[in-house]
């Protein structure tokens, strides 16, 4: 490894997680051969200015100085150093983000390839397993979920280096299995005949989802924030936690059809906003045991462990292994 390389290992940098509905910020920092260190963390919702560069020159003049490299995590497909948001109105280009806030060096990358590096390198407490099984070490990992909208990658290689390929696995189509689901979708197909497995799981379509289940319920459409849902089903609310059950069940479903196409015997990785807030309906034995036993190829997948990865710091981790592996 030569000098420069040395220098620029070492030296600290700006990660960022930009989603749909937050964006947060740190500064990273190598300590040591295997080690990351995140300091300055920020965090700013969706709302809270007009544009991107006025959201990071905010930060920027909170820590008091300005980096010379970005590396930010964005929820979108990026092509030609430019991505526009998935799920939101923004626009980004490396060029202008050098420009307007005075960044020597910006690298785009897509959220969930961040998430995805950083599996290998957060700890055990990051995670609470929902299915046990024996990963083998050699083959894909997936890292899956829902927040705003509904990301996917692939961990490719081995556990001694792993290389992650994006995917654009929530805008595949819901397959509905049981009644409700079947209804559900006839409501949804009204206004787009596809519906995908974020219309479904991701937070950006909670409004629209609850709209179908009161029609199907039968009931006015309920006044409730994603909170007051998550909280009255676990009161027992039959409602609220229908909605619940059928987005866990859901998720599981489609975690499944992932692993099976990208062949993930490396293990499942759920992760997102949405995910951890509907940890106690997928943890329970009747979700998470679907995750094998409604698939003709249920063998194939009986022996893949599934973790929940509840870190919130973990797309920033995962920005800055990138540029440690990729970059630097």
């Amino acid at each position: 490894m030569s000098n420069q390389t040395k220098k620029n290992v070492q030296a600290s940098w700006l990660v960022a997680d930009i989603g749909g509905t937050n964006a947060r910020f740190a500064i990273a920092r190598t300590a040591g051969k295997e080690s990351i260190v995140l300091t300055d963390f920020e965090k700013f919702t969706a709302n809270e200015f007009n544009s991107f560069d006025e959201t990071m020159n905010q930060f920027v003049k909170k820590i008091g100085h300005r980096p010379s490299l970005a590396v930010l995590a964005v929820a979108g497909p990026i092509n030609d150093g430019e991505v526009k948001f998935t799920n939101r109105s923004w626009h980004l280009r490396t060029n202008e983000i050098k420009e307007k806030c005075q960044i020597g060096e910006v690298c785009l990358m897509n959220d969930f390839t961040a998430m995805a590096y950083s599996v290998t390198r957060v700890n055990s407490d990051s995670f609470i397993e929902l299915k046990s099984g024996t990963a083998d070490p050699n083959a894909p990992i997936l890292v899956a979920g829902p927040g705003t909208g509904f990301g996917s990658c692939l961990l490719v290689g081995n556990d001694d280096k792993r290389t992650a390929i994006a995917c654009e696995g929530g805008h595949s189509l819901f397959a509905p299995r049981t009644p409700l689901q079947h209804d559900i979708n006839r409501v949804l197909q009204r206004s787009n005949p596809n519906v995908s497995v974020e219309r479904i799981c991701g937070g950006g379509n909670l409004d629209a989802l609850v709209i179908a289940m009161a029609e199907v319920h039968g009931i006015e459409v309920p006044a409730l924030t994603p909170q007051d849902i998550i909280e009255n089903a676990l009161a027992g609310d039959a409602f609220c936690h229908d909605l619940c059950q059928l987005r866990a069940d859901v998720i599981v479903a489609s975690l499944a059809n992932m692993a099976l196409i990208g062949g993930a015997r490396g293990g499942v990785v759920l992760s997102g906003g949405v995910a951890r807030h509907l940890a106690n309906f997928l943890s329970t034995p009747e979700t998470i045991d679907n995750f094998a036993s409604l698939w003709p190829s249920g063998e194939f997948l009986q022996d893949i462990p599934v973790r929940l990865l509840v870190n919130p710091l973990a797309p920033l981790i995962g920005a800055a292994t990138h540029y440690l592996q990729n970059e630097a």
